[in-house]
């Protein structure tokens, strides 16, 4: 089972926690992309849920670095997109 989420913030403290592994990044589009998490006891929704609500909570430190790896990861997947894209036209 996976969790997804174009949540960046999200994603980061997710992964800051430990609580779900990062599978990969896609990019939906040449304008968003996508954090997919190894969820096999089908959690995300309720992390995502305490994340919004302020329940959740990670290492300040953790998070930033989380959260500065998965922008730069989120960046080259849509450079990726954006490349492939110029080239089709």
């Amino acid at each position: 089972m996976e969790f997804r989420t174009t949540n960046l913030p999200l994603a980061a403290a997710i992964t800051a926690s430990t609580k779900l592994k990062l599978i990969r990044v896609d990019a939906d589009s040449i304008k968003q992309a996508s954090m997919v998490f190894h969820d096999p006891s089908g959690i995300g929704a309720q992390l995502e849920l305490e994340f919004l609500s302020g329940q959740f909570m990670v290492s300040a430190s953790q998070y930033a670095v989380q959260l500065r790896a998965m922008r730069r990861q989120v960046e080259i997947k849509l450079a990726a997109a954006r490349t492939k894209e110029a080239a089709r036209v």
